[in-house]
């Protein structure tokens, strides 16, 4: 026993009162009466890169599930392929999740697991594990390689091979890009109205008449723009939008469609130029790839139309044909580069959706499993325990210890009825019948018992060999707990006659009654079982024992309860029982029964409006009902139905918006929280790398077409040559890991560090587009320098014709424009960038191009502007306001997808949150189930509901047993306001017993499983665990009985540690142990509230062994006692010793040990 300061501890231990709980008494009546392998995924791709997946972070540690074969406080859960859930450690994420749980186990050993406190949850590693699946019908999500896939590389295929889980995808994607879509409207207006105000300044500048048809098209697309964005924004709230949704994006694809067209100046008269609206229609294709709420092959085919289109209008009216067939190639170029970098967003952000959805599908999947399995814990937990106690201590399990005591799960109640039942006759019935079928026999009659309990609101006790008993009136208080408690009397002595009957023997029922008051609760940390303790509780066993067969016999307390109920004769109790003459008590026999049940009862008033369901036994079903309607649940849970709603709800329910806006900074969206901002800048995504590639890639396609349309100037095609060059190095370095596996370590450190080091990203990104920006700077600043001259020499030579100056001059500038916005969409591709550094990077770079627009091309703008007269205004305003509308739409872009990337983080975390909270509840729940039953006999409860005649029983042949009382604990114990009625008392003996459990969690004594206590006894036993070493097939000793030795050390620690407590509460208890070995038989009575025990002449022994033992000493036979010599122990003789049914045995003590 630990303690700060033991001087302290029990200081308030300052008493002895009276022999009020003499163990002996109670034993004498009992003694009377005889590893998750991970799945191969099959269908698995890329989708998730290694060690990339959340993980569930572990809560006191890594704790391995016996039942369900799990480590979840340490492990993500992913799918296998074959329709299962994987819980457990692995080094690759799987793609698919699936519904189905691992399942329950089979081992034992080892006491249970803990609880409050110190209470140890990973006791339960020692269970062997083997898996049972759980189904929920057809929900595992494979790929779909057919269809327009296959011609996809496979690392992009997505697509859900079942076809209701990408509908339902379909649909939350749809709904994720509703904010966003509502953003590419609002740009798509301001376009809208920039192309306005350039048609008048055009008209304007060239003093020309207004177009009333351009300016009716262009108001009209503002008009129905407007309109769809009020449709976006009532689609929650009106039906008819709701259904007009799927049209919205084809609507305003089509009032883009026609800004382009009007932006050529087809609608005024005027011939396309070949570079015409090349800029928005850069633009409108990459946002219809990542903005469009429209599947991947829609987003395409759409952007490719633009593009023809936009083609077709050109080559059917352009009239120019200067360098006609290199800028229809170089726009070609140009717009194959900007589908290609929006493909390369688009998986990007669908890889995340699709992330986000199937972690949400995941973790309702787990949720709901783990709903089903915790149901059944409670139920069976509650089915022990009080639900108020059960809650406390689940609510305290694993919390630290504050003070110096373990908590004591007491509380004291008073007008209580305590009613004991004994069956007379049952050690000859017992001598007649095998074990299995005493268990069987005892299993069906207290079944019978905990029926009548539920009819008659009695809380059953404990069952101690053959005896029942039960209370009424705690932890619920009722008026009339006395009346229904002889009513539950009543109805045992008349449903003993069924075993009377069956087995043909005087087997009878004798029940004591006594009412008062209790103290009510658990002792000790693991196996426990709500008891009762007080002067009136053993009152009431010796009401019992002062009965007779078939007879109810209550006390004179008892009687004050029953309003006239019933008739009584006088009882005669303290003729037959001495502490019943020395209490001073009247005691009475009942009689006949004047109100029949329930009239006289709380139920009367309940009956009359809910008539009862009575089984064949006229014994109402109550607990059948209420358990009925769990099943009902839990068969509503597994209903796929249930779950396809619950997860349409989690999907498209869930508001997205108000969550982010919560936790982001309005203008920078960084978290308010800095560890989830520095959780998220840190978090590892393979795209910040693979992202990087857009700039090598957009560098290439310049080099491309500028090949097409540029003039030949060695120094621009070896400046892009060599920063392309270094470009492509860098981006290689980054992503070639993620794409090998067998590289330098170096390079794999690095493309580490950029996935998960912001600052290092940052750093990589940022030189690269330094590189890419001092290309362009270099092309645009010598792109003009030999044009002035040659633009002179033909001023001077009088050939200033246009056409003559077209077949001598090359001047193309607005394609760098282009090659500037190809620039911009590069750096947005980039992902884990920061929003506000990139939007810095992006108006930076407009701003260079705006300077580089007046101060180096000027020149060639004028030769562009002699070539092509029909241009309405000044070619580099024009330009200029259409970079400014580029990088506001790209900067509205941006923070699009920063708002989604940071929502689908925070969603992830509250999914991972949600994954800790039912994995932690499970954790404490099993916790619980495996302190009051065994973790291997719990596995036969847990998985479906069992009927009360269904039975649990399991022969062991070679099993040691330990009892150990503390003798003088009876004369401590008094009900006194200086210890406040006993519970000090109680506090004490709670801390000894939580001492000897505590014992129980060192490897050393890992065979050993506590039984119970009854009041100061403690009961073990070594050897249950028979999976992992069955005694019964070896022939050593020291192999088939090491157990024993075990048992025997764990004895001999229990007496130093119960010394150490003497020494700090300056008291003298000292333990009486009694061991014995042999055959027993393990079972639980009452399957639906099972009571875990063990039966048999070596647990009678054993217990004798303890009962007849001297204080201080362990006694034992003559056979274990030549067994234990072989592992070192010393005996002395003690003689000859009569044991009940047994006669005289030799007995000996122990000693010690050889060390």
């Amino acid at each position: 026993m630990t303690s700060k300061n033991g001087n302290d501890r029990l200081m308030f231990i300052c008493t002895c009162g009276h022999h009020i709980m003499g163990s002996d008494d109670v034993i004498e009546e009992m003694a009377n009466d005889d590893e998750p392998n991970n799945t191969h995924n099959t269908n698995s791709n890329k989708f998730f890169e290694p060690n990339e997946s959340k993980r569930l972070k572990p809560i006191n540690g890594d704790h391995q599930n016996p039942v369900y074969g799990t480590a979840i406080s340490t492990s993500n859960v992913v799918g296998n392929g074959n329709g299962n859930i994987e819980i457990g450690d692995n080094n690759h994420s799987k793609m698919m999740p699936s519904s189905d749980s691992s399942g329950l186990a089979n081992g034992g050993g080892g006491g249970g697991s803990a609880a409050t406190g110190e209470f140890n949850l990973n006791e339960t590693n020692r269970i062997k594990r083997h898996s049972l699946t759980l189904k929920r019908g057809d929900t595992e999500l494979s790929i779909d390689h057919g269809g327009m896939q296959r011609f996809l590389p496979t690392f992009m295929h997505f697509a859900f091979a079942d076809r209701e889980a990408e509908q339902l995808y379909q649909e939350y994607y749809s709904n994720e890009k509703r904010n966003d879509f509502k953003a590419l409207i609002v740009i798509v207006i301001f376009v809208n109205l920039v192309l306005l105000g350039l048609h008048l300044l055009s008209s304007s500048w060239n003093h020309s008449d207004l177009s009333h048809q351009q300016l009716i098209i262009l108001g009209s697309c503002l008009v129905l723009a407007v309109f769809l964005f009020i449709l976006c924004l009532r689609r929650s709230r009106d039906a008819l939008a709701s259904r007009l949704w799927s049209l919205i994006p084809f609507a305003l694809w089509l009032v883009m469609l026609v800004q382009i067209i009007c932006d050529l100046c087809i609608f005024i008269g005027r011939p396309p130029e070949p570079s015409g609206s090349i800029s928005w229609l850069l633009l409108y294709s990459y946002a219809t790839y990542v903005i469009f709420p429209l599947r991947f092959r829609i987003c395409c085919a759409l952007s490719i139309l633009m593009a023809i289109l936009h083609s077709l209008f050109i080559i059917t009216f352009a009239t120019s044909t200067y360098m006609l067939a290199n800028q229809i190639f170089a726009n070609l170029i140009i717009i194959v580069s900007v589908n290609l970098l929006s493909t390369m967003s688009f998986f990007f952000y669908e890889r995340q959706q699709r992330r986000a959805f199937l972690e949400t599908r995941q973790s309702l999947e787990t949720k709901l499993t783990l709903e089903e399995q915790s149901q059944e814990q409670e139920r069976l937990l509650l089915s022990v325990l009080p639900k108020h106690v059960a809650a406390e201590i689940r609510q305290d399990l694993g919390a630290v210890v504050e003070g110096q005591f373990h908590k004591i799960y007491m509380s004291r109640h008073e007008n209580v009825s305590i009613l004991f039942a004994d069956i007379v006759g049952f050690t000859a019935i017992s001598s007649t019948c095998s074990a299995p079928e005493l268990v069987k026999t005892l299993n069906e009659l207290f079944a019978r018992f905990d029926k009548l309990s539920d009819k008659y609101h009695q809380l059953r006790i404990k069952i101690l060999g053959d005896c029942y008993y039960c209370i009424s009136g705690a932890p619920e208080e009722r008026p009339d707990h006395a009346v229904l408690c002889v009513h539950m009397g009543l109805s045992m002595v008349e449903a003993i006659k069924s075993v009377r009957e069956q087995t043909k023997s005087t087997v009878d029922m004798r029940v004591g009654i006594h009412t008062g008051s209790v103290l009510a609760g658990v002792l000790g940390q693991r196996q426990w079982q709500f008891d009762v303790y007080s002067r009136d509780v053993e009152l009431a066993n010796k009401m019992e024992s002062a009965g007779l067969p078939g007879r109810v016999h209550i006390s004179e307390k008892t009687l004050s309860f029953l309003d006239g109920e019933f008739e009584v004769t006088d009882g005669d109790g303290a003729s037959r029982e001495e502490v019943v003459r020395l209490a001073g008590i009247k005691t009475y026999f009942i009689t006949k029964i004047i109100k029949p049940y329930p009239e006289g009862t709380l139920d009367a008033m309940i009956q009359t409006e809910i008539p009862n369901i009575t089984d064949e036994c006229g014994e109402t079903t109550k607990l059948n009902s209420d358990t009925t309607g769990d099943r009902y649940r839990q068969e509503d849970i597994k209903d796929p139905e249930v779950y396809k709603r619950r997860l349409h709800a989690e999907l498209i329910h869930r508001d997205s918006e108000k969550n982010i806006a919560e936790h982001t900074d309005l203008l920078s969206l960084t978290f308010k929280n800095d560890d989830i901002e520095r959780e998220y800048r840190e978090s590892r995504d393979i795209t910040s790398c693979i992202s990087l590639l857009g700039l090598p890639f957009t560098l290439f396609i310049y080099l491309l077409a500028f090949v097409l349309i540029g003039p030949m100037r060695l120094h621009i095609y070896l400046t892009l040559v060599i920063c392309l060059v270094l470009l492509t190095v860098k981006a290689f370095i980054c992503t070639i890991p993620i794409i090998c596996s067998s590289i330098p370590k170096p390079l794999a450190i690095l493309s580490n560090a950029v996935q998960q080091k912001s600052w290092i990203r940052v750093t990589i990104a940022g030189s690269m587009i330094t590189i890419w920006i001092t290309a362009h700077i270099i092309v645009n600043v010598f792109y003009d320098s030999n044009l002035n001259t040659e633009y002179a020499n033909l001023i001077v030579s009088g050939s200033t014709d246009r056409y003559h100056v077209a077949n001598h001059v090359i001047a193309l500038p607005q394609y760098l424009i282009f090659f500037c916005i190809l620039g911009l969409l590069a750096i947005t591709v980039l992902t884990r960038i920061q929003f506000l550094m990139k939007a810095a990077i992006i108006i930076s770079l407009a701003l260079i191009q705006c300077v580089l627009i007046y101060a180096c091309l000027g020149y060639a703008f004028k030769v562009y502007r002699l070539i092509n007269y029909q241009q309405l205004i000044h070619s580099r305003h024009n330009y200029v306001i259409i970079i400014i509308t580029i990088v506001i739409g790209l900067i509205i872009i941006n923070r699009q997808f920063e708002l989604m990337t940071r929502r689908l983080f925070l969603w992830q975390k509250d999914i991972d949150q949600q994954k800790e909270m039912v994995a932690d509840m499970r954790r404490k729940n099993e916790a619980l189930v495996y302190n009051i039953l065994p973790p291997h006999v719990a596995v036969h409860f847990l998985g479906k509901r069992k009927n009360d005649e269904e039975l649990y029983s399991k022969s062991y042949e070679c099993v040691g047993v330990l009892f150990a009382s503390m003798p003088n604990f009876a004369d401590f114990y008094t009900e006194e306001s200086v210890n406040n009625q006993g519970l000090e008392c109680l506090r004490f003996l709670n801390e000894v017993i939580s001492d000897y459990d505590s014992l129980l969690s060192q490897p050393r004594f890992r065979d050993i499983f506590k039984i119970k206590t009854i009041s100061s006894t403690y009961m073990a036993a070594s050897g249950l665990n028979c999976e992992e070493s069955d005694c019964s097939k070896s022939n050593n000793i020291i192999e088939k009985w090491s157990h024993l030795a075990q048992l025997t050390e764990f004895a001999l620690t229990m007496k130093e540690t119960l010394n150490g407590i003497n020494k700090e509460s300056f008291n003298n208890f000292v333990l009486r142990i009694g061991i014995n070995q042999g055959p027993i038989t393990a079972g639980v009575i009452g399957a639906r509230k099972p009571h875990y025990d063990i039966w048999g002449n070596t647990v009678n022994v054993a217990s004798r062994m303890e009962s007849t033992g001297k204080a201080g000493c362990i006694q034992v036979v003559q056979e274990t006692m030549e067994i234990l010599k072989e592992f070192d122990f010393i005996f002395e003789q003690r003689g000859l010793v009569s044991v009940k049914g047994k006669g005289k045995l030799m007995t000996y003590y122990l000693i010690g040990k050889n060390k």
